[in-house]
């Protein structure tokens, strides 16, 4: 497994399948994982998610990367790459304090009690529009998804993050600028472990643009992602890689509405799982999402894992449920979007 550089920041991950043999390292890695370290991939900087385990967050070996999206109920493995350790966050964001400091502007509360945002600040934000490159992955027709699914990707992200399924509007939208085929039975099968040869080839645009990939993920993830603060000290690994399956009408059981890559685009521009620091004072460095515990397993009506108000964000696409219960973002996780952009993407 790929040791997650503990220093700046580990990306998020989410649990999908059972994990193999661990990836050889090809690269330098800075994503961190849920409940544990962060695997070894190949230079996965950012966050990443598992296919499977979404809701318990276990560490995936000794190392899960913080940035991955797991599919819950695997086998125990429920961390994903982007996970950060509350000492790990709370270095990030003196940082970005600083930066936003400069900029004159600030995060704003951030006390993880389920504080009811009024949205004025994310109204008050300039729309940003994303590029985004897609790149398939595939080994021969295995994985080699059309472009009606890559389409329909598309639309799930501006459906999700335009407030369309429930939420708020965050004021983001994406635009599909091309899309690249690959044929490598290696990357395809194996893109942890091969992260730091495919990414430096494929990858198009600078800092504001979204480079996609998908994938035949193994293990429990579903995904992972850079963080945004990850950038400045590895261009060419930035981006989201997603497990194929993940994809609207993909093959994964209670994952396949393509919110994978809701969640992994969220670590992509700096939100935290909505678990992050647990029933700690500052969560997940948002006011109006309510504290939580533990990651999702399915979608339990009513779970209350914090004595703070509120009862668990299930349905926010920064926890681990099930994509059939995913609805919405909140108005503060738009405002926190919109800052960090300004702080490492504009």
């Amino acid at each position: 497994m790929k040791l997650l550089a503990i220093t700046a920041l580990l990306a998020a991950a989410i649990p999908a399948l059972p994990p193999g043999p661990p990836p050889a390292a090809a690269g330098s890695a800075a994503t961190a994982a849920h409940l544990g370290a962060a695997p070894q991939g190949a230079a996965r900087q950012g966050a990443a998610h598992r296919d499977g385990a979404r809701q318990g967050a276990a560490h995936r070996d000794d190392c899960a990367d913080a940035g991955a999206r797991l599919r819950p109920g695997g086998h125990g493995h429920g961390r994903e790459h982007n996970d950060l350790t509350p000492g790990e966050a709370a270095a990030v964001e003196r940082q970005l304090d600083r930066i936003l400091d400069r900029l004159g502007l600030d995060l704003g509360p951030a006390d993880g009690a389920g504080g009811q945002s009024t949205g004025a600040e994310l109204r008050a934000a300039q729309p940003v529009t994303i590029p985004v490159y897609f790149h398939v992955l595939h080994d021969g027709s295995e994985g080699n998804v059309s472009m009606a699914e890559v389409n329909r990707q598309i639309s799930t992200l501006n459906d999700s993050y335009g407030g369309r399924n429930g939420g708020a509007n965050t004021r983001v939208s994406f635009t599909l600028r091309a899309v690249s085929r690959t044929d490598n039975a290696d990357w395809f099968n194996d893109p942890e472990r091969y992260e730091g040869t495919y990414k430096p080839r494929l990858r198009k645009g600078g800092k504001s643009t979204l480079n996609l990939y998908s994938a035949q993920i193994g293990g429990d993830l579903l995904g992972w992602s850079t963080f945004p603060w990850k950038y400045k000290s590895e261009p060419k690994m930035d981006g989201v890689t997603i497990h194929y399956g993940s994809m609207p009408g993909g093959s994964i059981d209670n994952f396949n509405k393509g919110f994978s890559a809701t969640h992994e685009v969220g670590h992509w521009l700096g939100l935290y799982h909505t678990f992050q620091d647990g029933c700690g004072s500052r969560g997940d460095r948002v006011a109006d999402t309510p504290a939580e515990r533990d990651p999702t397993n399915g979608c339990p009506a009513g779970k209350d894992t914090c004595p703070s108000p509120g009862e668990d964000p299930i349905h926010n696409y920064m926890d681990y449920s099930y994509d059939t219960c995913m609805t919405s973002f909140t108005a503060g996780q738009g405002a926190r979007i919109h800052k960090v952009w300004k702080a490492y993407r504009a």
